[in-house]
């Protein structure tokens, strides 16, 4: 990916994994402009956005495989898996594209399948009540709000998650807790 610095891992079977997105202890805000987003920021060795516009190049020859790995504050692991994953260019407001679902968790990101990415800087969801981005913090692919929000606020407990501003996954956390620790992943 011409000079981008990456972080992977390979798993027990050793096949490879780029990080895109990893949140693990509330040391990035993710509440974050269209700008920063597209080029990325945080630190690899802990919190970080990769940004869209490198999850694009390397999305756009050919749909990549996701894997979404979370943990929420009982300890309790659960992944999602999807065999075909893409976004667009920035002219297509880095469109998320996510099919062939597997994993231990209910499938709540199919929901954003076709949404475009949104900050609070640049509404571009398809909610006709709300800027989602501004209400709930953090870019996403905001559709009708959410169902998955991987880049909300990070909050150290789950307890004091307030009015679904959490990090969340609905069939996991529901909208009154937050995740502990969330990575996405690409191969």
């Amino acid at each position: 990916m011409n000079g981008v610095r990456v972080y992977c891992y390979k798993e027990s079977t050793n096949k490879g994994w780029i990080v895109i997105q990893r949140r693990a202890d509330g040391s990035v805000n993710f509440n974050r402009t269209w700008a920063d987003y597209k080029s990325g920021f945080g630190n690899l060795s802990g919190e970080f956005w990769l940004g869209n516009e490198h999850i694009f190049q390397l999305t756009k020859d050919e749909p990549r495989e996701l894997r979404i790995d979370m943990e929420i504050f009982n300890g309790t692991k659960r992944y999602a898996l999807y065999s075909k994953c893409s976004i667009s260019s920035e002219s297509e407001k880095y469109k998320l594209n996510v099919a062939g679902y597997s994993g231990d968790v209910r499938d709540s990101l199919a929901h954003h399948s076709g949404a475009s990415f949104s900050t609070f800087d640049a509404d571009n969801d398809d909610s006709w009540y709300d800027c989602c981005a501004c209400t709930y913090g953090g870019g996403w692919w905001y559709s009708d709000c959410f169902s998955v929000n991987l880049n909300g606020k990070y909050v150290q407990r789950s307890d004091k998650v307030t009015n679904t501003r959490g990090i969340n996954w609905w069939s996991l956390t529901g909208y009154s807790n937050s995740l502990k620790f969330v990575a996405m992943n690409i191969r």
